[in-house]
């Protein structure tokens, strides 16, 4: 069984592209629909500035939607992956692929969602005139790529949180401490690091202003930090944690009662042992039955052994090295956003 025979390679392009390749229809989608939404912005109120239809805010944009493109592709490619994984630790028992959610009438619905919030956050222009000079058009298209991102991404996750219901076949806790569910618990961080990108993005697009004038050249005007800014970039990362561990859920409940289970049988036998060993020392002196106590102290030996190997089965299928990345890739930048916003308003001053 292939990793992604059941994943449209082409997936998210429209259709009518997809017979092109992916980086081509990737390129299209960014651009071509960016470019004609910026020339009607600025037919509709000029500004002035010609040099904006080249060098814009919109031409950023441009560049993040064909992340958000592959992002897409990735997150299907990884839950192929981990489909296959799955296959083989349950193959008889396997009720379906692990595979993310296509349906584009749902990403509407998260569009106007993710509309809403920037409505409430961010002032928005009041009349039609401002609309087009703020470039209102521009970002809703751009809200409309980063709705399907999201969309694809919270149903991956989902699909990861169903998948760890899955009748599997663990691996014995002499083999691996996570029972071989650490799969779940890497392809749940690779899914988060293509989402970090979203922290990342709201702290660097309010750094600085480009304008580009003919003549005059490019103008960069800093930007004021806004409480908004802030609150929307540390739900992000909030968002980007929760959406972590809350697939891993099942898979957390699982490896615990596994625990739970394995204890149940060691632990009595370990009993056992030491209430035998304390009947033989209060029956008999210390100088007979050597043998039979220097057999119960052996026994007594591998049985600790074991305990101790079972309380070593983790309760998340990660290490603490996950959680340093995780800390990474979700907090580090925008906290090295803020240094950048701080020697760029610096040097622009000098």
């Amino acid at each position: 069984m292939k990793g992604n025979s059941s994943v449209p390679s082409q997936f998210p392009l429209p259709r009518f592209l997809q017979k092109l390749p992916f980086w081509l229809g990737a390129v299209i989608v960014s651009f071509v629909p960016i470019r004609i939404l910026a020339i009607i912005d600025y037919l509709a109120s000029p500004s002035g500035a010609i040099g904006s239809l080249f060098l814009d805010t919109g031409f950023v944009l441009s560049f993040l939607i064909i992340y958000f493109l592959y992002a897409m592709r990735y997150i299907s490619r990884r839950l192929g992956r981990l489909s296959d994984y799955v296959a083989q630790m349950s193959p008889e028992t396997l009720p379906g692929r692990i595979t993310p959610s296509y349906r584009w009438s749902r990403v509407l619905v998260v569009w106007l969602a993710t509309l809403g919030v920037n409505t409430v956050l961010f002032p928005t222009p009041t009349s039609l005139a401002g609309v087009f000079a703020e470039a209102i058009p521009v970002f809703a298209y751009f809200f409309l790529i980063l709705a399907a991102l999201l969309y694809v991404y919270g149903s991956s996750m989902l699909a990861i949180y169903r998948a760890g219901k899955f009748p599997l076949k663990l691996k014995p806790f002499t083999e691996d401490r996570t029972l071989g569910l650490k799969p779940f618990g890497t392809t749940s961080l690779r899914l988060t690091s293509v989402y970090a990108i979203l922290p990342i993005v709201a702290t660097v697009l309010p750094l600085v202003n480009i304008t580009v004038e003919f003549p005059g050249g490019v103008t960069f005007t800093p930007l004021v930090l806004r409480p908004s800014d802030i609150i929307f970039t540390g739900g992000l990362v909030l968002i980007g944690v929760a959406l972590f561990f809350v697939p891993l859920m099942g898979i957390h409940r699982r490896l615990l009662e596994e625990k739970r289970h394995e204890l149940d049988w060691i632990t009595p036998r370990y009993t056992l042992i030491v209430q035998r060993l304390k009947d033989q020392a209060a029956s008999s002196p210390q100088s007979e039955n050597i043998r039979d106590r220097q057999a119960l102290a052996d026994e007594l030996t591998i049985v600790r052994q074991l305990q101790a190997d079972i309380h070593r089965i983790m309760g998340w299928p990660f290490d603490l090295g996950v959680m340093t990345r995780l800390a990474t890739v979700l907090a580090l930048p925008p906290l090295l956003g803020v240094v950048a916003r701080i020697l760029i308003l610096t040097f622009l001053h000098i």
